[in-house]
C-alpha cells in the first residue's frame, strides 16, 4: 500500500484569503492528499507588510482553517532566525513524517523560474511538485517546458512514486490576490467578502492593513 501524501502549501499569506483556501481544497480533492500543511514563510522586517508580523500572519492562517479538518498550520519557517530555503524545510518535514510522501504546491509563475531555487534538484528528490495554474503564466515559457519534459507526470505517477513528479493541475482561477486585498483593506470594506469571517474580525481587532 502506498504511503499517504501530505501537501505543503507555502506562501506569505499576507493575509490568507478565500483564494488560498479554494486552492487548497481543490488540490486536496483532485490529488487525493491526506492533508495539507499551510506554511507561512518568514519575511525579513524590511519586506513584511508594515504593522503585520509573522506571528499575526500565522494566527490568521490558524483562524482561516479552524473548520478545515484536512488543513494544518505549519510554523516551521516562522521558528527560524535565519533565511528559510524550501529544501531545508522539506528535509525537516521528511524527518518529521518518515512514513509519508510530500508534495510541494506552487504556482505556474514559480515553475517558470524553479531552476533558480536553492538546490532545486534536491527538492525534487524529497517531494513531488503540484503546480496550480495562474492567470498570465504558461507552461510553454521559462523553465517550465524543460522541467516538464524531464519530470512531468500524471496523477497516477504522483500517487505511486515517492518523489520527483511535477504534476500540473487544470484548476480554475483562484482570485483575488493578497496584494489586491491589502489595497482594498486600506481604502474600503469590500475586501471583507474575500476573507474568512474570523480573519476579518482579527484584522479589525488588530487594526492591520490600515483598517
Amino acid at each position: 500500500m502506498n504511503n499517504p501524501i501530505i501537501g505543503i502549501f507555502g506562501g506569505t499569506f499576507d493575509p490568507i484569503h478565500h483564494g488560498h483556501l479554494a486552492c487548497a481544497r481543490y488540490v486536496l480533492q483532485h490529488c487525493h492528499l491526506a492533508s495539507i500543511r499551510l506554511m507561512p514563510c518568514h519575511l525579513p522586517p524590511h519586506r513584511a507588510t508594515p504593522g503585520v508580523s509573522s506571528i499575526q500572519r500565522a494566527e490568521m492562517v490558524a483562524l482561516a482553517i479552524a473548520d478545515e479538518p484536512q488543513m494544518q498550520l505549519e510554523r516551521l519557517e516562522l521558528n527560524r532566525n535565519t533565511a528559510s530555503y524550501t529544501v531545508d524545510s522539506l528535509q525537516h518535514l521528511k524527518a518529521q513524517f518518515p512514513n509519508t510522501r510530500l508534495a510541494f504546491i506552487i504556482g505556474m509563475d514559480s515553475l517558470q523560474y524553479f531552476t533558480k531555487w536553492h538546490k532545486w534538484q534536491q527538492i525534487l528528490e524529497l517531494a513531488h511538485l503540484i503546480v496550480c495554474q495562474r492567470p498570465g503564466y504558461s507552461s510553454a515559457t521559462g523553465d517550465a517546458p524543460t522541467l516538464l519534459r524531464e519530470y512531468g507526470g500524471t496523477l497516477l505517477q504522483l500517487t505511486q512514486q515517492d518523489a520527483g513528479i511535477i504534476y500540473c493541475l487544470d484548476n480554475p482561477d483562484f482570485t483575488p490576490s493578497a496584494t489586491f486585498i491589502r489595497q482594498e483593506l486600506a481604502t474600503n470594506d469590500h475586501a471583507q467578502a474575500m476573507l474568512a469571517p474570523a480573519v476579518w474580525q482579527y484584522i479589525c481587532q488588530q487594526q492591520l492593513y490600515g483598517c
